[in-house]
């Protein structure tokens, strides 16, 4: 958000009642968003003093213009299911920094007087192997993610200490999940054995403990769903047919583990969730304040809901650079063609930026 209007106050005022004045303001920032009428209404002035001349949209010129960086740090919880089978999600941001092999992230802002435009880029790669033993040697994960924000805004409040957008604009996400297989080859031969003699009513129980766990995606370090779930049901479901061959059912059985074993999954979803919002400042002092937005979208064109959150304590370092510390929240309920993503992602964001 880049406009910041400068309202010059009283330069003689004694200690208490700039006490008062600060206090006044902290209570009317929480209460920001609450309505138009608080940012509208007058300051506070000692009655002896001139009150300062009514705001003008810009002291400089028309238009305005914003580049950012935010730095999110962010961790992921919630539900992410394939096809009915959902796996519990609970990564949080010191695991996922571990894992990041790209991430880039950045805003730009143009306004003209009342009317602007914004943009926002995050793109998140991640990538983590684990090594469960037994069949498998080793399982791969990637994940990559874009997150691109592109609205438009009309300022309805300008005042000498903050301002109020009404926002509507559309979020397009995308998603692509890999999981890639890399079978244990000496392991392979004598689970064929195993396999072969074992009773049909142990199968099943059989081939869960020689994979470990590594199909079933419980407690997966990174934010994908099960995508090798599936491939259980399907490995136990040619073993039984290999086993109806008893002569060659020994390396029919070690064919399917190297084929099935040594093999990728890929999946990725993409939507768009338009929404609307709101999102404005309030000047504490002459070099900090506060900032926040939040919107609601989604509406089933693409998630069922999604909702983002931002609140920031702000630094107008410069006349042109400033910094934030804030919050920020995303929230989506996506459920489209068997794939599930009800997934809460937040932390802390640090931003710094230009306005010009």
């Amino acid at each position: 958000m880049s406009a910041n209007t400068t309202a010059r106050e009283p330069h003689h005022m004694n200690e208490s009642t700039l006490m008062n004045r600060l206090v006044n303001q902290f209570l009317i920032a929480t209460i920001l968003f609450s309505g138009p009428i608080l940012l509208a209404g007058p300051e506070t002035y000692d009655t002896s003093k001139e009150l300062a001349p009514p705001p003008r949209i810009t002291e400089s010129g028309p238009w305005h213009f914003n580049l950012g960086l935010p730095g999110w740090l962010a961790g992921v919880s919630g539900d992410i299911g394939l096809h009915g089978i959902t796996s519990d999600v609970d990564v949080g941001f010191d695991q996922i920094i571990k894992h990041v092999k790209g991430i880039a992230s950045f805003s730009a802002d143009a306004r003209y007087n009342r009317f602007g435009v914004y943009a926002d880029i995050l793109y998140l790669s991640l990538s983590d192997s684990v090594y469960p033993g037994g069949l498998i040697s080793s399982a791969n994960l990637d994940l990559s993610e874009y997150l691109v924000d592109g609205e438009v805004y009309y300022r309805v409040v300008e005042g000498p200490r903050g301002w109020l957008d009404l926002r509507a604009g559309a979020r397009y996400t995308d998603v692509y999940n890999s999981l890639k297989l890399v079978g244990n080859g000496p392991q392979i031969d004598q689970a064929a054995t195993e396999l072969v003699n074992a009773a049909n009513a142990d199968l099943r129980g059989l081939l869960d403990r020689l994979l470990n766990g590594a199909l079933d995606n419980r407690n997966p370090p990174l934010p994908v769903p099960p995508l090798g779930f599936e491939e259980k049901i399907k490995l136990l479901r040619l073993i039984r047919k290999a086993r109806q061959d008893p002569m060659r059912a020994h390396q029919k059985i070690v064919n399917v583990l190297n084929t099935e074993l040594n093999r990728s999954f890929r999946l990725t979803e993409r939507w768009v969730d338009p929404y609307i919002g709101i999102g404005g400042r309030y000047k504490l002092t002459k070099a900090f304040y506060l900032t926040g937005k939040v919107d609601v979208g989604g509406f089933d064109a693409g998630s069922e809901i999604t909702v983002p959150a931002y609140g920031a304590l702000g630094s107008q370092l410069t006349r042109s650079i400033y910094a934030e510390l804030g919050f920020r929240y995303l929230y989506d309920d996506y459920n489209s063609g068997g794939f599930l993503y009800r997934v809460s992602t937040y932390g802390p964001q640090i931003t710094a930026g230009i306005i010009f």
